[in-house]
């Protein structure tokens, strides 16, 4: 069986999937979004957002939608070194901070604004592989229930996250095998001292973060190497408990009177990189496009940002009936590393310096005395001041000797 050629399926309902249909729609493009779970649905995340979501959500007509959830505020950041030394870093200068909210009512809301804005939304179907045209991808087929139907488009955009059937169809994704990691969460009622600042504590063999989700309520989730969690095997809940008070105890000690909300999830492996991000007829968005180490915790404006990129290029390409499959992709290669090349490489960077004890201690303590630096190293984290300026010979030297 199939249906009408469409100019582009998008697969995958999550932020990116969501807004880079509305922004495809909103430019009069004929768009189905398919996706195997149904919403509400949960999805194991830190949580937190960037500030610079808010312009993206106003681009999409979203923010609204958001608002009307009462996400709780993030105004910046705090670091953990390994000794306990801590930083803090807010986000100044900006009108309206970042946020933490359940990636359950999240994802529903962005996949509503799509709907309204006239997507054609199919819950429940599951995409099993691709149509091609010669060397082009020119559709899916995708499972609905005991039906399967073949779906034609002049653009696939693969949102399905990092285990993307599409990604992985086209040969484009694989894991990285040095960096193994593997991240459990877990959502507490009554954590004590959450205030309006995102929190990530670094040792114990990885990191920890903290998401406020409200005043009582946090998201916990901490990354560890895959051989850490060997122990987890048969009982994830036992391990993730004893891991917060062996690893991270001045966490465990907030958490001796509250209450975990639900058992704990655990996702990975975290890294997947992809060797292109485009193929004639198809682009990936999001975590599709490749899946790195949450450290800086900015996976969700990552994935609004990607799918902005993608429509920017698409829609010119799909408003002639005459361009080719590879025109239609090309610009959105290009434009997407451009974008994102100096944000990876200060991640990488800041990984590696909190990955080495010494170095975390050192960085906390002179951080700590020079709080105009914390302020802003978190907001080009926070993805409101651009990355390259971590690269510039005045800010790397007044870090190094702050």
């Amino acid at each position: 069986m199939s249906g009408p050629r469409r100019d582009a399926v998008v697969v995958g309902g999550g932020p990116a999937g969501s807004a880079l249909a509305t922004l495809l729609a909103r430019r009069g493009h004929d768009v189905l979004l398919l996706d195997a779970a149904r919403f509400p649905r949960d999805k194991v995340c830190g949580e937190g957002v960037s500030p610079e979501a808010w312009r993206i959500l106003d681009v999409l007509g979203a923010s609204d939608a958001v608002r009307e959830l009462s996400p709780h505020p993030l105004r910046g950041m705090q670091l953990v070194s390994p000794d306990g030394t801590a930083f803090r870093g807010e986000y100044r200068g900006r009108e309206r901070p970042g946020f933490a909210l359940r990636r359950l009512h999240l994802d529903a809301a962005l996949l509503d604004v799509a709907r309204r804005a006239g997507v054609e939304v199919r819950e429940g179907a599951r995409v099993v592989s691709l149509v091609r045209e010669g060397d082009a991808v020119a559709g899916v087929v995708v499972e609905t229930g005991n039906e399967r139907q073949t779906l034609r488009a002049r653009v696939v955009a693969a949102a399905d996250g990092r285990r993307s059937v599409v990604a992985r169809s086209l040969g484009l994704l694989r894991e990285r095998p040095r960096r193994r990691r593997f991240a459990v969460r877990g959502h507490w009622e009554g954590m004590e001292a959450l205030s309006e600042l995102g929190e990530m504590h670094v040792g114990g063999g990885g990191y920890c973060g903290v998401a406020p989700l409200s005043p009582a309520v946090a998201n916990v989730a901490f990354v560890l190497d895959a051989g850490e969690l060997a122990p987890a095997a048969g009982d994830l809940e036992r391990f993730y408990r004893e891991a917060l008070r062996r690893r991270w105890p001045r966490l465990a000690e907030r958490l001796e009177n509250a209450r975990l909300l639900e058992p704990p999830r655990a996702i990975g492996p975290l890294a997947l990189e992809c060797r292109a991000v485009s193929a004639p007829g198809a682009v990936l968005v999001g975590d599709a496009a490749g899946f790195y180490d949450p450290f800086t915790g900015e996976g969700v404006t990552l994935a609004l940002r990607t799918a902005e990129l993608a429509a920017e290029s698409l829609w010119p390409a799909l408003s002639r009936a005459s361009a080719a499959p590879a025109e239609r992709v090309l610009a959105y290669e290009r434009a997407r590393a451009a974008a994102t090349r100096d944000k990876f490489r200060f991640n990488r960077l800041l990984q590696v310096a909190v990955g080495w004890p010494a170095a975390a201690n050192a960085m906390a303590r002179r951080l700590a005395r020079r709080p105009e630096l914390a302020d802003r190293l978190v907001s080009i984290a926070g993805d409101f001041v651009p990355a390259r300026a971590a690269f510039a010979p005045g800010f790397l030297w007044d870090l190094l000797r702050a």
